[in-house]
């Protein structure tokens, strides 16, 4: 868990030095089909574990 903290604080840290907010990663793409691709894998990570 240590590691994740440590990497949200260093994300926070750029967020505030670049003055930005974080991308979407759907928003970087011009395929329909990679659009709906991150929208799907969004879905899966948000299911409780085992279902």
């Amino acid at each position: 868990m240590a590691e994740r903290d440590a990497n949200k604080e260093a994300l926070e840290h750029v967020e505030k030095a670049t003055d930005s907010e974080p991308v979407n990663g759907e928003d970087l793409v011009e395929s329909e089909d990679l659009k709906r691709q991150f929208r799907e894998a969004k879905e899966r990570l948000r299911e409780p574990i085992g279902e």
